[in-house]
């Protein structure tokens, strides 16, 4: 899984690791489209992923990551 290999170091494979600085992906509201812009282009201390993954790949860790919300943050 493209999550695990590229982001749970920092994320953890539940999203609240917060490792490095990492923000909690269980507790974020940002938006899906933000989401995707972050993926892409990094943000504060997280790398961009914009030339090592597709915008398909990044689509799919996007929608990944949603899913790792609780329900009062979705």
């Amino acid at each position: 899984m493209l999550f695990n290999t590229h982001c749970a170091t920092c994320h953890g494979r539940t999203g609240d690791l917060g490792m490095n600085g990492a923000k909690d992906l269980v507790t974020s509201t940002i938006p899906r489209d933000e989401a995707i812009a972050v993926i892409t282009s990094g943000r504060a201390g997280m790398m961009a992923y914009g030339t090592m993954l597709s915008k398909k790949e990044i689509a799919a860790v996007t929608d990944h990551v949603l899913t790792l919300r609780t329900k009062s943050a979705r």
